[in-house]
């Protein structure tokens, strides 16, 4: 919707040959149509799509724009802002992390999302779906929900400029905050919290390869595809596809490591899930092999970069990746034994290093 500019509506109307309007009918006028206009609804989703045009950094200022991709929002920071807990209260934490058990995902939820996988084991997806090709797309877009408004759109269009791309995407996963305690049902909620806003985050992905992970999503079946191409005028220009995927909605307690979960889901490496929850500068596990050394000779070495590159309150905000991802699993009801051994061995490794730099603190308090 338009943003209402009085200054230029009475210009309009000061200057318009035919019609004359005196200051007392102007007024009234003027409140009538911004009685009009609050009566309008006020749409919470921006526009489906945007066509950016992007120059290279490089490139001359006379040349003509090649690229054309979607705005990308700003991802969350590595590091969180919030400890998990204050650092002097770090020993409370939890030695490890409980996991869950659940029952083993239905074959039938993923042939719904994708029906080509049907005979197909959710064990065997999800070892293979790494070889298969499938790029992690990231986060797209994020939209806003405003109470009393509960529902997400069925809808969005995904504007891709690869084919090969947005023909693999099936659906985009709008992902938000549970609602923290007491805040009650919408109504409620915009009454105590005028301006309590939900964020949703928008992700791309594939529905198949999520239904063989997780047990306590709902069944995803998969929509006609409807897919739209935008041509450039411009020379040289790219042409655009516009994709209509369906929306899940999908509640998490800590949605900044959900695009973890999903690096991890598309890679199928532990490696990887591990050095993204616990970012260390100039440490990192090198990829997953078959012959990989034994956790226990891997995490002394990690928790000790970590202690020499980290105050004990940076600790405690990276323990916060680590157990907001835990929580997102079990949410989700992740039955994959190797993501669950990713968070075992990531939480060890903070705890680790937590306990060294507790002790180099002690120790220097003790010399002094």
């Amino acid at each position: 919707m338009g943003v209402f500019k009085p200054l230029s509506f009475a210009r309009r109307l000061w200057k318009s040959p035919d019609k004359r309007v005196g200051p007392a009918r102007f007024a009234r006028r003027l409140v009538v149509t911004a009685k009009a206009r609050a009566r309008k609804p006020i749409s919470i989703v921006p526009s489906s799509t945007r066509i950016w045009p992007h120059r290279a950094p490089n490139a001359p200022k006379d040349s003509p724009v090649q690229v054309i991709a979607p705005l990308r929002p700003a991802a969350y920071p590595r590091v969180p802002i919030e400890p998990l807990v204050d650092p002097a209260y770090w020993r409370n934490l939890p030695a490890k992390l409980e996991r869950p058990s659940f029952t083993d995902v239905t074959p039938e939820k993923m042939v719904a999302a994708q029906p080509g996988y049907e005979g197909l084991l959710p064990e065997h997806v999800r070892s293979g779906w790494s070889h298969v090709g499938y790029s992690c797309l990231g986060m797209y877009r994020k939209i806003y929900i405003d109470p009393p408004k509960t529902a997400l759109p069925e809808g969005y269009n995904l504007l891709m400029i690869d084919g090969g791309l947005v023909a693999s995407a099936t659906h985009i996963f709008g992902v938000y905050a549970l609602a923290p305690p007491g805040t009650g049902d919408p109504a409620a909620r915009r009454h105590k919290h005028p301006s309590f806003r939900r964020t949703v985050d928008l992700y791309p992905t594939h529905g198949a390869i999520w239904s063989a992970y997780c047990a306590r999503l709902p069944k995803m079946a998969q929509q006609p595809t409807k897919l739209k191409v935008y041509n450039d005028p411009r020379p040289g220009a790219r042409r655009a596809s516009v994709l209509r995927l369906p929306i899940v909605p999908v509640a998490v307690p800590h949605p900044p490591t959900f695009h973890t979960l999903m690096q991890f889901i598309y890679t199928y490496r532990k490696s990887v899930l591990i050095n993204t929850l616990l970012p260390c500068e100039g440490f990192a596990l090198p990829p997953d092999q078959v012959t990989d050394p034994p956790p226990e000779t891997t995490l002394p070495r990690y928790a000790e970069a970590l202690a020499q590159k980290s105050t004990l309150l940076r600790l405690c905000q990276l323990a916060k990746n680590v157990h907001g991802a835990y929580r997102n699993m079990v949410c989700l009801g992740v039955v994959e034994p190797r993501m669950w051994d990713a968070i075992d061995y990531a939480w060890a490794a903070v705890l680790a290093a937590m306990d060294l730099v507790a002790k180099k603190v002690d120790a220097e308090m003790a010399s002094d």
